[in-house]
């Protein structure tokens, strides 16, 4: 089964996210607070771009606010449900792992909620985020956080469920690993917060980063 084929039928099925995840209201008042520190002039002139829109939750969020937002996801089927949400916002299916359909400097911002974590190429897609944001634009990301303490707990009493190899996340990052990653790709973190739970067992990171030059050469691969 291919990574596509997996996603669509992830849609499909009983997989998909359930609606009212207790950390999405948390999420989105992260992106409130930090929308406000970087966005000047009319939103509507603003562009974000969610990547991994999935069935558009957070898209229907952005246009609430007024944004000039746009989708993508590798699943026709979540596309589907989202433009069923917002039948006014464009949306377009392709993966984030290959040359997005977006020209050169296109958005202010992109925001990808929990989806690093599925993906194989993580510098080539954060590299494709560098391109396609204007200068001094900014991605707001989360995804789960793997702390040091939280990370002795899972390897004392939950290994074998946290990293079930039938589940779909494939990267874990701690700080470190995340921060380096962004700055290979051009991008300075500028703001971490944790969401879910309390600190250091946040379930999530909520990090904000903005494009600060090219991004550096990707890692070699070690055989």
């Amino acid at each position: 089964m291919s990574i596509r084929d997996f996603y669509e039928a992830y849609w499909r099925g009983a997989k998909a996210p359930p609606q009212g995840d207790p950390t999405t209201g948390e999420r989105m008042e992260h992106l409130r607070d930090a929308l406000k520190s970087f966005v000047s002039g009319p939103v509507e002139r603003i562009r974000v771009l969610d990547a991994g829109c999935g069935d558009g939750e957070f898209v229907a969020f952005f246009r609430d606010l007024g944004f000039r937002v746009s989708g993508v996801d590798l699943s026709e089927g979540a596309i589907v449900r989202a433009r069923q949400r917002c039948p006014d916002v464009q949306f377009r299916a392709a993966s984030l792992e290959e040359v997005l359909p977006f020209g050169d400097e296109s958005f202010d911002a992109i925001w990808c909620t929990e989806v690093l974590e599925h993906l194989f190429d993580i510098h080539g897609t954060l590299a494709e985020f560098n391109r396609i944001l204007k200068p001094k634009g900014a991605v707001l990301l989360t995804t789960p956080y793997h702390g040091l303490v939280k990370n002795l707990l899972i390897a004392l009493a939950g290994f074998d469920r946290h990293f079930n190899p039938d589940l779909s996340h494939i990267r874990f990052f701690s700080k470190t690993s995340l921060d380096r990653c962004l700055r290979r790709a051009g991008f300075v973190p500028i703001r971490w917060r944790g969401v879910g739970r309390v600190r250091p067992l946040w379930k999530s990171v909520f990090v904000v980063a903005r494009k600060d030059g090219a991004p550096l050469l990707a890692p070699e691969i070690l055989g």
